[in-house]
């Protein structure tokens, strides 16, 4: 599997201990520690959270693979986005971007590369993603990737006291095809 996956401003990769400040920077803010909880905000805990990322193969089935998402132009990682290969050739995705790269059009771009790696070379058939309902930058994401929401789970997570929606999207390799096509 070839890695990186680089696209127009965006580089993903594997994470490497000389990320350490980027990504603690990232996984400080509120917003990117509520997504992210397997990364502790400290630079021990990101330290350790890269060690056990670098023990992964890449794309290993059932193990959350995260690739560092680093700005071409300075090599700044900014965030972060996740594949998970499953069963049946379907995959889950997610991204967490720094709260001072966020709306730029990176976590778009990211998200579009990394979709179109998992169905063209990783040969997925699905690939879902899942957000809270509060999360609207993120719902919205998913939409113009070309998911389709497909299912409204009531009261499905507890975030600081109070419980949101969880929503689940989705899109297969032939929407997607099909959607690329057309573009």
């Amino acid at each position: 599997m070839t890695l990186p996956i680089v696209s127009e401003r965006l580089r993903l990769r594997r994470f490497t201990e000389g990320d350490v400040h980027d990504l603690l920077e990232c996984v400080s803010h509120p917003s990117v520690a509520g997504a992210t909880p397997e990364i502790e905000a400290s630079e021990t805990g990101v330290k350790e959270y890269i060690e056990a990322q670098s023990a992964l193969a890449p794309f290993e089935a059932d193990k959350c693979f995260d690739l560092a998402l680093e700005r071409r132009e300075d090599g700044k990682v900014i965030g972060l986005v996740t594949l998970v290969r499953r069963k049946h050739r379907k995959g889950e995705m997610g991204w967490a971007l720094g709260v001072n790269h966020r709306g730029k059009g990176y976590a778009m771009e990211a998200a579009s590369a990394l979709m179109t790696y998992g169905f063209e070379v990783l040969d997925l058939h699905r690939i879902e993603a899942r957000t809270n309902s509060g999360n609207a930058a993120s719902w919205r994401l998913m939409e113009r990737l070309g998911m389709v929401q497909e299912a409204h789970l009531r009261d499905a997570v507890s975030r600081d006291g109070r419980w949101l929606d969880s929503l689940i999207y989705g899109t297969l390799a032939r929407e997607r095809k099909t959607k690329h096509e057309r573009e």
